[in-house]
């Protein structure tokens, strides 16, 4: 994808948040263009966020989820400086990733 995941991670204490904006088209391939045709399926299918380096969230997505998802995560006892990253997967094998550190809020 031509535009870059944001992350902003957060801290207040213990409690980290973490919201990603991933750019994708999450296109369907059920719904007509305005000339008629129907785009081919472009969605993302896997997301991964790490912390340190280590897995700690793993989900799978579909159809369903809309253009350009945002997501918010929340993670324990972490501390400023900790980095997080995020990365994902989509049906025609395209990839994206992206780091930050968490800074307090």
């Amino acid at each position: 994808m031509s535009d870059p995941i944001k992350i902003r991670a957060s801290i207040k204490g213990s409690e980290g948040e973490v919201r990603v904006l991933m750019p994708h088209p999450m296109e369907t391939g059920l719904r007509k263009d305005p000339s008629g045709r129907i785009p081919p399926a472009h969605f993302i299918i896997q997301v991964s966020l790490s912390l340190n380096g280590r897995t700690v969230i793993e989900g799978a997505l579909g159809t369903s989820v809309s253009t350009n998802p945002l997501f918010a995560f929340q993670l324990k006892d972490v501390k400023a400086g900790d980095r997080v990253g995020v990365s994902w997967l989509d049906n025609t094998g395209q990839k994206g990733s992206a780091e930050s550190v968490f800074s307090a809020s």
